[in-house]
């Protein structure tokens, strides 16, 4: 998403590093490292495996994106943050250092929701969150993060909400844990997607970087590789 994402922490995230300092924090976006235990992490793997054509998809009656929504708290993203960044250190001090920094500088949240107000998402509801990680993530496996039109976000936050709606677990949680899990979502979302626009021009760099993403999205059940994104969403390529 350039222009979109990356200004928000470009000078910070991993702008001082060496390249082993470097490696150590894109090893530290792993799913695991900031994303909650209420995630269930094959929500949307299971979902694209699901899909079994085009008919299938226009057919599908809209999903109840409400039920996603949640009433965000400054008090809980105080917590998050620092939450963050305690976690980040325990895999990587220099990664933690940088996150430190960068939260420093002021509401990150808050920025990023005016970063992608302009193609119709929010940062206080699940399936906005998601649509935006997964084309994210997508996009870092082939080096991209060229900001798409608006019905294509809108497509996939439909489809991240029929995930997560037929999962239960994460509609039916508290606002304080859709909070947790979405500021974790917003966070590593625009790490990678800073990552993606200093790797530019440097080949190795990239592909560091993609691999990093890719092995990372394996850990929510999705194979970046076996999927395109189309108007309806994404659908799976059958490379796989």
């Amino acid at each position: 998403m350039r222009r979109f994402l990356s200004a928000v922490v470009l000078a910070v995230a991993l702008g001082g590093s060496d390249a082993a300092a470097q490696q150590s924090i894109i090893d530290g976006w792993a799913w695991s490292t900031l994303v909650p235990s209420i995630a269930q992490t094959d929500i949307l793997g299971t979902h694209l495996r699901e899909l079994r054509n085009e008919q299938e998809r226009r057919s599908t009656p809209p999903p109840d994106v409400s039920r996603l929504g949640f009433t965000s708290s400054k008090a809980r993203r105080s917590a998050n943050l620092a939450a963050f960044v305690e976690k980040t250190r325990a895999v990587d001090p220099n990664g933690a250092a940088d996150l430190q920094r960068l939260f420093a500088e002021g509401d990150i949240i808050e920025r990023i929701g005016a970063a992608i107000a302009p193609v119709g998402l929010r940062t206080d509801n699940l399936a906005d969150v998601y649509a935006l990680w997964w084309i994210t993530a997508w996009q870092a496996t082939r080096g991209e993060n060229d900001t798409l039109g608006r019905d294509m976000y809108a497509a996939v936050r439909a489809q991240a909400a029929r995930a997560l709606n037929g999962a239960g677990g994460p509609a039916r949680a508290s606002d304080a844990g859709k909070q947790e899990l979405a500021e974790a979502l917003l966070v590593q979302t625009t790490l990678i997607d800073a990552a993606v626009e200093q790797a530019k021009g440097n080949p190795a760099r990239m592909r560091q970087v993609r691999a990093a993403v890719a092995k990372g999205a394996q850990g929510m059940g999705l194979d970046m590789a076996a999927m395109e994104i189309t108007g309806g969403g994404f659908v799976p390529n059958g490379k796989r």
